[in-house]
């Protein structure tokens, strides 16, 4: 993210008030608020919708499981392409026959990329290891030359990562997807509606298990829509129609906007409410980054500073999310637990998705996933060395 952030910045500073973007039909806020997709019901929730929602949520789980079971949850979180240090870790932590079939997979951003395969299983780990591993930054993104800088919305063209999601996200991994879904497990996506400046989590599994023509379509915008860094790609507009059945679009962009992993809605972390159906439920975080600050001199000028305070804004911010889930664990009895980029992971490069930078980070997950490298403790995980 401090990559992307260091690309964008100067370009988007420089460059406000420049660029274009069509017409758009105006809605007010109630209208956003009652906003559906077309042909797709109770697929989506506001995160920052009432305990409730969530509540009501797992009953449905409880009420499609083949048979009880503690919920076991993956989150998985932004970070760019340090996505590889989760497609490694999972790779490892298959390697050592533990890994557990979780009831339910979360992801942001990069995250969200990772999220189907990791919901899938060990067998779909092969394909998180080329997602990470043999691409590089025209698979991801094309800058756009002074023209196009002038008159488009986002610094760059996301239509490569628009390919490589279709190359990789077909039917038959939707058909996989909805079976799971049938059974209790849930696959959830986040990404930001920047209207409404909140997110929006995205039942991907209640998408795959419809049978609407559209459902592969819209499965693959929700991927590129939560790993849309704002300004660098352009927002990816959904369609949807308000209670007045208007049609009108919303605007989504990064779902890391509005917290950089899934793992407990705030509502829910607030509420005491949780009770585990049977045995212990657990909570699995494999952060894309590193959770210790990371000491680095900034240069006197202005875009370095700016930079630096942003990245220093978002990482605090998914540490104090990390303190949330770490405490609504203790308090309701669930198994907690993270992973996240060591310390010894010295590997520099200034070039975003860099080949070397990110076969070198697989690696190291898998060696963190094999050797089953775990915190339990927010603190003491970012006062270590």
């Amino acid at each position: 993210m401090r990559q992307l952030l260091t690309l964008l910045l100067p370009i988007s500073l420089a460059l406000s008030g420049c660029t274009t973007w069509p017409d758009r039909i105006p809605h007010t806020e109630a209208q956003a608020a009652m906003a559906q997709v077309p042909g797709f019901a109770s697929i989506r929730y506001w995160a920052d919708a009432p305990a409730a929602t969530f509540t009501m949520m797992r009953e449905d789980m409880a009420v499609d499981a083949t048979i009880a079971r503690p919920d076991t949850l993956l989150a998985l979180s932004g970070g760019a392409d340090d996505g590889a240090y989760a497609a490694g870790f999972l790779k490892g932590w298959s390697d050592t026959g533990d890994r557990p079939q979780f009831t339910l997979v979360s992801g942001v951003s990069t995250g969200a990329l990772i999220a189907p395969f990791a919901f899938l299983g060990s067998d779909h780990d092969d394909k998180l290891r080329a997602f990470f591993t043999e691409i590089s930054r025209k698979d991801i993104y094309r800058q756009r030359g002074i023209v196009g800088l002038l008159t488009r919305p986002s610094a760059a063209d996301a239509n490569p990562l628009k390919l490589l999601i279709a190359q990789n996200i077909d039917s038959s991994l939707l058909d996989a997807i909805a079976i799971e879904h049938g059974r209790g497990r849930r696959l959830l996506v986040q990404t930001t509606n920047l209207d409404a400046a909140r997110g929006v989590i995205w039942d991907m599994g209640a998408i795959a298990q419809s049978t609407h023509p559209h459902r592969l379509e819209l499965f693959r915008e929700v991927l590129l829509a939560s790993a849309s860094v704002p300004g660098l790609f352009a927002p990816v507009m959904i369609e949807v129609t308000g209670s007045d059945e208007e049609r009108f679009s919303e605007m989504h962009v990064d779902g890391a906007t509005t917290a950089g992993f899934l793992a407990v809605p705030e509502s829910m972390a607030l509420s005491r409410d949780h009770k585990s159906r049977t045995g212990q439920d657990r909570i699995f975080v494999i952060m894309n980054g590193r959770l210790r600050p990371q000491y680095e001199l900034v240069e006197a000028s202005i875009f370095p500073i700016i930079t630096r305070a942003l990245s220093t804004v978002l990482s605090a911010h998914d540490r104090s999310i990390l303190v949330n889930v770490q405490n609504f664990a203790a308090n309701n009895d669930i198994g907690f637990a993270m992973s996240y980029i060591g310390a010894d992971f010295d590997f520099e490069t200034d070039e975003l998705f860099s080949q070397p930078y990110m076969n070198a980070l697989y690696d190291h997950g898998i060696e963190r996933g094999r050797a089953g490298d775990w915190s339990n403790s927010v603190d003491e995980a970012q006062n270590t060395p």
